[in-house]
């Protein structure tokens, strides 16, 4: 007699509960990429163009543009790329990053407060275009040096001349105080918030003048 033997079983462990991977390709990583480069493109060109109005201000939020700016270029080109530079690629890749974010900042700084800042923003403008787009070429991944002396970079150039001239003859046109940043404020006496107006005294009445039977003159 024979029996036949149950095969044995054997019970494998119970796998724990792993964490989603990050996904890299997902709408949020590529909104919080995106966010951090059009934020701190946004604030250096508020901070380039209001700079004369409060130095000091407006050097602290041009520095903090760049800082997110640099901060989007890390998250885009190192945690959400699929391959990560060299150390050598990482260097020209931060710098030239900046020199991207100034330029975008220039260009929109100065097209938004062209009337504010009609000089200023003559230069600014084809300025902000050449920077931008030799930041971009070596920045690119698929950028070459040579993408420097083609059609378009031709175009770029003509576009930024342009630019200069027009501008430089609508400045003429445009007085640079015709509009005020000091909201609250006039030209000849800014007030103060914690002042308040001094109230005048109404001006003195001129004395009657005497009449020739020595009493003053006056209609009844």
């Amino acid at each position: 007699m024979t029996t036949v033997l149950e095969p044995e079983r054997h019970q494998t462990p119970a796998t724990k509960h792993r964490r989603p991977a990050f996904d890299k390709k997902s709408l949020p990583a590529r909104y919080s990429g995106q966010m951090l480069y059009f934020l701190g493109a946004a604030l250096i060109a508020g901070a380039v163009v209001h700079y004369p109005i409060n130095p000091s201000l407006y050097a602290i939020i041009c520095v903090v543009g760049a800082f997110v700016f640099l901060l989007g270029t890390i998250v885009n080109e190192f945690v959400l790329a699929d391959e990560r530079p060299g150390l050598s690629q990482t260097v020209s890749l931060v710098a030239f990053s900046l020199l991207l974010s100034f330029g975008v900042g220039l260009v929109g700084g100065s097209i938004q407060h062209f009337e504010q800042f009609p000089e200023r923003s003559a230069w600014m403008t084809p300025i902000g275009l050449l920077m931008s787009y030799v930041a971009f070429v070596a920045k690119d991944s698929k950028g070459r040096w040579r993408h420097l002396v083609t059609p378009f970079a031709a175009g770029v150039v003509v576009l930024a001349a342009l630019a200069w001239l027009g501008m430089t003859a609508l400045a003429g046109t445009i007085s640079s105080d015709g509009h005020s940043h000091d909201h609250g404020s006039t030209a000849e006496t800014p007030a103060k918030p914690d002042q308040a107006p001094v109230k005048q005294d109404p001006p003195a009445k001129a004395p009657a003048e005497p009449a020739e039977d020595g009493h003053t003159s006056h209609s009844h």
